[in-house]
């Protein structure tokens, strides 16, 4: 069940908002609401908040599991000693 809810929270988290910024890029490409150096310059930006999205989620996912692996090592290190 627990799998289930970190595979929930990463969707949510990590697929949901860059999903979100190009469809609406895409969307507003299509119906010719941005054309043109405008469309170019929205699409970099898209790109770039994209990746800062999923770079920060991801970093503080990784941050907290090297956190617990440690805690669990130094509470097996207390154990054996």
């Amino acid at each position: 069940m627990e799998v289930f809810f970190v595979k929930a929270e990463f969707i949510l988290k990590v697929v949901v908002p860059p999903f979100i910024i190009f469809a609406l890029l895409v969307w507003l490409t299509a119906e010719n609401y941005i054309s043109g150096w405008v469309m170019y310059l929205l699409w970099v930006i898209g790109f770039v908040v994209a990746n800062i999205i999923v770079t920060k989620i991801s970093t503080r996912w990784s941050i907290q599991r090297m956190r617990e692996k440690r805690a669990k090592e130094e509470k097996n290190n207390d154990k054996s000693n």
